[in-house]
């Protein structure tokens, strides 16, 4: 029986030869399908990561729809009670925060006007 306390030499020796062509073939095509087969994992996998986020995000979108609301209301009162107070503060009119106004306009001077210009 071996001593249990004497340490144990593992030697391996690789003989590994160039082969002939066939040899070199065979192992260009197996290196060609697991490239391959590595590849269309790598889709399936991709693909099935992309769904479950979308999937999550739309979770998650349709679980805080009312939270999203009642921000939204609440941002809305806001606005009205800040531009109530300033047209009671004032007493001007201010503009609907939603109303665009825009427009054009053309300065023209007066007849017999030689006043230099004001910009």
């Amino acid at each position: 029986m071996q001593d249990p306390n004497k340490p144990v030499r593992l030697q391996f020796q690789a003989k590994i030869e160039g082969g002939g062509p066939f040899t070199r073939f065979i192992g260009a095509v197996l290196g060609v399908a697991v490239i391959t087969a590595a590849l269309f994992l790598s889709v399936f996998v991709f693909a099935g990561l992309l769904a479950v986020g979308v999937i999550a995000g739309g979770w998650f979108w349709w679980r805080t729809r009312r939270l999203r609301r009642q921000l939204r209301e609440t941002i809305d009162r806001a606005t009205q009670e800040s531009l109530r107070q300033t047209q009671a503060r004032t007493g001007a009119s201010v503009a609907d925060p939603g109303k665009i106004i825009e427009g054009d306009f053309i300065r023209t001077k007066p007849p017999g006007d030689s006043s230099p210009r004001r910009d």
